[in-house]
């Protein structure tokens, strides 16, 4: 039998506060999101009262925000509805 391909595991953590009322994004309630694909750090979620925000793994510098409503349209969009 020829060799056998590893396959990757999708880790994702949420770290989440003490309580799940969101708050602003730099506050201690802010869900964050933690998405791996093994050991690669594929990127954090930050979820806050007023917005999303999706920083790629190791980027420090450049995120997407989105609002709520804006985050739902481009769902949908992607999602074809």
């Amino acid at each position: 039998m020829p060799g056998r391909r590893k396959k990757r595991v999708t880790k994702v953590t949420a770290f989440l506060p003490h309580s799940v009322d969101l708050t602003k994004l730099k506050s201690s309630n802010t869900l964050n999101v933690e998405v791996r694909s093994a050991d690669d750090l594929l990127g954090t979620l930050l979820l806050g009262r007023g917005s999303v925000q999706w920083w790629p793994g190791g980027n420090k510098k450049y995120s997407l925000r989105k609002n709520w409503r804006a985050f739902a349209e481009m769902l949908s969009q992607h999602m074809g509805k």
